[in-house]
């Protein structure tokens, strides 16, 4: 969520000792809901039931919990990391041609970087002339 982005980037250079970071990466082009932070596990409320580890909340049947966020919000902030020169180049990982121009409307600048799953068995060839298309190089993650 874009509330988190700004403390998420702190705590990264302030763990890391460093005033920049060459690159970070919006994971997944979805935003999960937080439990209550005075809670833990074993003693989240109903909704949060079935959460072991806060980073991925789940409902009392295992399914993971999420909030509906535009896209765009987060990425602004992440632009605002960036103008800010903590972060020299941001990208994404697993998003589709649509999702990075819906998130980049309104004139928020393209991702440098498009982090997916690619290999011999899976070239990602349809979703590599999209984001040529785009200019958003390709990145494999998983290639051997």
């Amino acid at each position: 969520a874009p509330e988190d982005v700004g403390p998420a980037i702190d705590r990264i250079l302030k763990e890391l000792q460093l005033d920049y970071v060459d690159q970070v990466l919006l994971h997944w082009p979805s935003c999960f809901d937080k439990p209550p932070k005075d809670s833990s596990p074993g003693k989240y409320p109903e909704k949060w039931a079935g959460t072991e580890d806060p980073m991925f909340p789940k409902d009392k049947d295992g399914n993971l919990l999420h909030r509906d966020v535009p896209l765009s919000e987060t990425w602004s902030a992440m632009c605002a990391e960036k103008k800010a020169g903590k972060i020299r180049s941001i990208g994404v990982s697993n998003f589709s041609k649509a999702e990075i121009e819906e998130m980049t409307k309104g004139g928020l600048e393209m991702p440098a970087v498009n982090q997916v799953e690619a290999h011999v068995f899976w070239n990602q060839k349809e979703l590599c002339k999209e984001m040529k298309e785009l200019g958003v190089a390709v990145v494999a993650y998983s290639p051997l």
